[in-house]
């Protein structure tokens, strides 16, 4: 099983620290986060995603994973398009500035169709759950009462609904969730984040 780790972003939100980094690359407890991420999936092949500074990435790394790289962004609906030879039929999606320590595997057990983890919103939501299944997906609905978690496992007729440039999320979840397709699963809070500066003063305190 393959998991895709989309790491291509430019963390503009963290300023100086990715001006010359990816911002995965970013060190946390004596390591750059994405190795904390990679580590969280043992068992799986990693399948990085990659773009700013991509070359950082490739020489930290070198052959332990495979490379999907983007030459221009292409956001994450395209980045997964570019990598759709390298997943499978049916494989997992995350994002390298998130960390979760989960039990991956049960997950992918469990759900035998496409899959999104959520948790009950803090601030903002964007996902309404009915049962065991998403009925609605929309960034714009900060009201609804979850949001999503940062992990999903997909299957290969999604790639039929992936633009070549643009976003993962926004294409393809309020999709399956009209077409009640897209299984859900209620998680915790429990993850650390490096997404701004607030979030990566809080994950290096909890994991140095």
């Amino acid at each position: 099983m393959k998991v895709a780790i989309l790491c291509g972003g430019l963390g503009t939100r963290l300023g100086e620290l990715t001006r010359d980094l990816p911002k995965p690359m970013i060190p946390v407890a004596g390591r750059p986060f994405l190795d904390h991420v990679v580590d969280s999936f043992r068992g799986f092949e990693v399948v990085l995603l990659t773009g700013h500074h991509s070359q950082k990435i490739y020489d930290h790394f070198g052959d332990r994973v495979q490379y999907s790289e983007e030459r221009e962004p292409l956001g994450t609906g395209g980045a997964l398009w570019q990598a759709r030879a390298l997943l499978g039929e049916r494989f997992l999606v995350t994002y390298g500035d998130v960390l979760r320590r989960f039990d991956y595997d049960r997950f992918v057990r469990e759900h035998r169709e496409p899959a999104l983890a959520v948790y009950e919103r803090i601030s903002i939501g964007n996902t309404e759950v009915e049962g065991d299944r998403v009925v609605r997906f929309d960034k714009r609905a900060p009201e609804l009462p979850y949001i999503d978690a940062g992990f999903s496992l997909m299957d290969a007729s999604v790639f039929d609904l992936l633009p070549e440039r643009g976003s993962y999320e926004e294409s393809v979840f309020p999709v399956l969730a009209a077409a009640r397709r897209l299984a859900c699963e209620i998680v915790d809070h429990d993850f650390f984040d490096i997404g701004t500066p607030e979030e990566l003063a809080r994950t290096r305190a909890a994991l140095s």
